[in-house]
């Protein structure tokens, strides 16, 4: 089971990007969906070498994808 937290939407060089962050509740960790252009590229599992990194983190890099630093 997942909850919705937050969102993040791109900036006018990438307007068309969006962010959504979830908790996963069944396995307690963090995950963000990258979208563009209405599109689902990735789902990705806020964890490193099996390590949960935290709500904060995953904010980070949902902002690093609206902006345009994650590819």
């Amino acid at each position: 089971m997942r909850k919705e937290l937050s969102r993040h939407w791109g900036d006018e060089s990438h307007p068309k990007r969006e962010a959504v962050i979830y908790h996963n509740y069944k396995k307690d960790i963090f995950e963000v969906e990258f979208w563009d252009k209405g599109n689902l590229i990735e789902n990705r599992a806020m964890v490193t070498d099996g390590v949960a990194h935290s709500e904060r983190y995953a904010e980070d890099a949902a902002e690093n994808w609206c902006l345009g630093y994650i590819p």
